[in-house]
């Protein structure tokens, strides 16, 4: 009973602990990020040394098409909050993978689980029924 308790205490502290801290902190980091660029862009279309937006004419329709400079109110992602958001997530599944194995390994063995023993059974029984 000692062991499966141990078993998860490690597991909790070595692998669930630290996947929730990397979450909550990537998620406040990028949920700053977002209202920084938020701020600015509103700041931008306020502002009178920005240029606010540029004219075009569209050629086939022969209408005016007003492009902004910045788009203050809208929830479209920009291409630099986009980086930022693969760069966390990616961050986050290669801590998952690289040791989600050895955690949930350990677990098993302090539940009483042995993976070799499990491993070496299924091969020997795959390979007693291949044989003719």
């Amino acid at each position: 009973m000692f062991l499966q308790a141990y078993g998860v205490i490690v597991f909790l502290l070595n692998y669930a602990l630290p996947v929730s801290v990397f979450v909550y902190c990537y998620g406040r980091i990028f949920y700053t990020i977002r209202r920084h660029n938020m701020v600015i862009s509103g700041h931008a279309g306020h502002s009178q040394d920005v240029p606010m937006a540029t004219t075009s004419r569209d050629a086939e329709q022969g209408q005016q098409q007003t492009i902004g400079a910045a788009t203050s109110g809208t929830n479209n992602l920009s291409r630099i909050e986009m980086n930022v958001l693969h760069t966390m997530i990616t961050i986050i599944v290669c801590f998952v993978i690289c040791w989600s194995m050895a955690d949930i390994t350990n677990v098993l063995q302090h539940t009483g689980v042995s993976i070799r023993t499990s491993l070496k059974h299924n091969t020997h029984h795959a390979l007693l029924q291949a044989a003719p």
